[in-house]
């Protein structure tokens, strides 16, 4: 029983250790807007100018829907998006009169640092 309690908790804290949030953030001009698909589910169901989607690391085949503010046109922009732990993922959605919209790769962001982890890192009051 001993054994079956503690495999227990070993399976649980590992599945959380896991599950530490990774994300994908996209955004496009300011006069279009966007629909999200991620692995074929909709992510947003009001087309908005920013999304951000919260997730475990993987690989990821990102569509999104766009209006292309240029010809007044829906296109669905496709790619395939690595999402590492611990990181969120910053791309843009880049129009250009006469031709396709293309889904940029801005920058990463970290998610969670070490500075953050550790609450004496960062704690300035006096100690007494």
């Amino acid at each position: 029983m001993k054994k079956l309690v503690l495999m227990m908790t070993l399976m649980a804290s590992s599945l959380s250790l896991l599950a530490y949030s990774s994300s994908i953030a996209i955004q496009t001009a300011k006069a279009s807007t966007m629909q999200v698909y991620v692995n074929g589910k909709l992510y947003n169901k009001q087309p908005e100018k920013f999304v951000r989607i919260k997730s475990n690391p993987g690989l990821f085949k990102v569509e999104v829907k766009v209006l292309n503010p240029y010809d007044k046109e829906w296109y669905m922009v496709r790619k395939e998006i690595r999402v590492e732990k611990g990181f969120e993922f910053y791309y843009v959605v880049e129009f250009a009169e006469g031709k396709r919209p293309v889904l940029k790769a801005i920058r990463r962001y970290p998610v969670y640092s070490h500075y953050f982890l550790n609450p004496a890192l960062y704690n300035k009051h006096p100690s007494t």
